[in-house]
């Protein structure tokens, strides 16, 4: 029986879990739309070849470092004519 790598084996430390699975169900979309267009039947899933492209290192997951990122910002009573039910903190 094939090893199916965890999540944590493939992500590194400080990497999301998040992008991990973005990043997989992209190259997964990529590689059956090439099947399509190449009117090719694939014989494994293509989240499987997906993650196995991972886990292989043929594909490598490049985060932004400003992921998970958080941009608090008070809204002002300026703010406040834009949105209907806002709540005003001066």
């Amino acid at each position: 029986m094939m090893h199916r790598p965890s999540a944590p084996e493939l992500l590194k430390p400080g990497q999301s879990y998040y992008s991990l699975v973005v990043a997989v169900a992209k190259r997964a979309r990529e590689i059956s739309q090439i099947a399509d267009d190449k009117h090719e039947i694939l014989a494994e899933k293509p989240v499987k070849m997906a993650v196995d492209d991972f886990s292989k290192g043929r594909y490598k997951m490049i985060e932004s470092p400003d992921i998970g990122v958080i941009n608090d910002r008070v809204i002002t009573s300026a703010d406040a004519t834009d949105l209907d039910d806002a709540v005003v903190v001066d």
